[in-house]
């Protein structure tokens, strides 16, 4: 534990000091200033402070509780008086402070303090988690199950990473569950205290993305008015999730990079930096061996995070899995009450979910609506499949199905499906002349359309 003394007397901080075990890292700060000080640069579990920090009053005792609460809000404060007041104890706790203690006091008071105050810490630490998931939807400890052996291997592995503490990549198609997946790593640790703080790097404006990750100083920029925590300070103790990690500038890969090897943190604007002791898990679906390649993606940030890789099967490899999700999302929807008939199980059993997990969710969501009877139909599914008709039904005539005999089709379901993936994919590509564009014609997100490219070359090799 990080432990901060604040007293203007020397004697009295040195006393606390050499009372306190050897393995927690003791601060001293003989005023308000010097503490705020240490506070900016390093991050402190507990802070002992005297309220009388000037001759005159208990003000400044007061007002660096104030602070502490409000820029540190994970930080536990005691506050120490010679005045055993109930006004003045009262006051401490409106201002921030969670106990107190009244001089003199003993070892064994002190001590007492320091054990309470890692339960304290947690529970300071998961109002402020919960203060950062406001608006979504909370993370809370949970299971993974599977049917698929593809998937199990993939739990397996994120079971022998827990309690490593070393940063993992994971890879997959876009939809195919990376968040989910970083979410579990953090609920394997059994700690619903740790904080678990998600960023979608593709997301945040370039000129705003080093302020949101390290945190910066008042006035360190226009519009700066006041210090702010960055996502990873937020993060100590927890996991930080980097989604979409390739968006990244090769400036702030640099800056990433020294914040993985080093501990510290610098906030824009300060030259010191802070250490911070976080998880980080970071996700893709792009292809970073390519990145790195083409001078996209620093190649010593890539080996840096790959500590330990997970990779996700796509939702057409974990077929077993697909009629469990379904009815998933069926519970949790608002029509727990509707069924799949077995035609339309047999039709998302064969569809190929490019888009995999989400495309999944998002076609229930939508057959639920569409549905007028308590069971849903193949109807109610296929108008969230076939978004682009005139494109399937343009390729369809030209791929001369009705050719295919039986003894061709029989046992060859899976090449069959791979080749017409293929003859869709080139059709749109020549038809809008680049991914992007042949992407946005499908219907499909464009890193899925290139994960599908790949994937589908790869198989022709």
């Amino acid at each position: 534990m990080r432990i901060l003394i604040v007293d203007d007397e020397t004697l009295v901080r040195k006393t606390m000091q050499a009372q306190i075990p050897s393995a927690h890292t003791v601060a001293l700060a003989d005023s308000m200033e010097e503490a705020l000080d240490i506070l900016d640069k390093q991050i402190i579990d507990l802070v002992f402070t005297d309220l009388s920090l000037d001759e005159s009053s208990d003000r400044l005792g007061i007002q660096l509780i104030q602070e502490i609460s409000k820029n540190y809000p994970s930080t536990v404060v005691v506050a120490m008086t010679g005045h055993d007041e109930a006004q003045l104890v009262e006051t401490c706790m409106k201002a921030g402070a969670v106990d107190y203690l009244v001089k003199p006091f003993d070892a064994k008071m002190l001590a007492q303090v320091i054990r309470k105050a890692p339960v304290l810490h947690r529970l300071l630490r998961k109002n402020q988690t919960l203060k950062h998931q406001a608006g979504a939807k909370l993370v809370k400890p949970f299971n993974l199950y599977t049917k698929s052996p593809a998937f199990k291997a993939v739990i397996d592995t994120a079971k022998k990473i827990r309690g490593s503490g070393h940063s993992v990549l994971i890879r997959g198609e876009s939809g195919s569950g990376k968040e989910v997946m970083a979410q579990y790593l953090w609920s394997l640790e059994h700690d619903d205290s740790r904080p678990f703080i998600a960023v979608n790097c593709g997301a945040i404006p370039s000129h705003l993305a080093e302020s949101e990750l390290f945190g910066h100083k008042k006035g360190a920029f226009t519009g700066a008015t006041e210090s702010r925590a960055g996502k990873f300070e937020s993060a100590d103790g927890g996991d930080l999730f980097l989604d979409e990690l390739a968006t990244l500038s090769m400036d702030l890969q640099v800056k990433l990079l020294r914040a993985l090897s080093s501990g510290d943190i610098y906030p824009v604007g300060q030259d010191i930096g802070k250490k911070v002791n976080c998880r980080t898990i970071a996700a893709t679906n792009e292809n970073l061996e390519e990145l790195i390649a083409d001078k996209k993606f620093r190649e010593d940030l890539f080996f840096r995070i790959k500590k330990f890789t997970i990779t996700l099967p796509p939702l057409r490899e974990r077929k077993e899995d697909i009629l469990d999700l379904a009815q998933q999302f069926l519970s949790e929807s608002h029509y727990q009450e509707k069924t799949f008939s077995p035609e339309a199980e047999q039709l998302l059993l064969n569809y190929s979910w490019p888009g995999n997990i989400r495309e999944l969710k998002s076609a229930i969501e939508v057959a639920c609506v569409l549905s007028e009877d308590t069971q849903i139909t193949p109807a109610d599914i296929t108008p969230h499949l076939v978004q682009s008709a005139p494109v399937y039904e343009e390729v369809i005539k030209n791929t001369a199905v009705e050719e295919i005999d039986e003894e061709a089709l029989e046992g060859r379901y899976s090449h069959v499906v791979n080749e017409f993936e293929m003859k869709l994919i080139n059709f749109a590509l020549q038809k809008k002349g680049s991914e992007s564009a042949a992407a946005r014609y499908l219907g499909i997100p464009r890193s899925t359309l290139g994960d599908l490219r790949r994937r589908l070359q790869n198989l022709k090799k």
